[in-house]
């Protein structure tokens, strides 16, 4: 996992080969799930990219964080891929929500690229 400064929110977005990514790196709670939602909304703004969430630098969230992720599975469908750790806290929390089967996840977001995700 990559080393995040724990209770402060990185993002970055990266459109490449027909694909966005937006990389989120820290912990994703009530005092920033909207950073991660406008992210999400800016790196889809007038564009039918595929989507790639890359949460594998995200060593917690909570339910704020998993709203944005449910908000932005409705809105993108099948666009969004998450890249995502197996066992992480937040595949954790997606299987404890029982929300897991809404999401395509691959193990990188290299991973989701090559496969054509979103």
């Amino acid at each position: 996992m990559r080393d995040a400064t724990p209770g402060r929110l990185e993002l970055d977005i990266d459109r490449r080969n027909g694909t966005t990514v937006v990389r989120a790196a820290g912990e994703v709670d009530l005092e920033n799930a909207e950073a991660l939602a406008a992210a999400l909304r800016t790196a889809t703004e007038g564009s039918e990219d595929a989507v790639v969430l890359d949460l594998i630098g995200v060593p917690f969230m909570d339910s704020s964080g998993l709203q944005v992720l449910l908000v932005a599975s409705r809105q993108l469908g099948d666009r969004l891929a998450l890249a995502l750790s197996s066992g992480s806290p937040v595949a954790h929390l997606l299987e404890l929500a029982e929300v897991r089967d809404r999401f395509t996840a691959y193990p990188s977001a290299e991973d989701a690229i090559r496969a054509g995700a979103g």
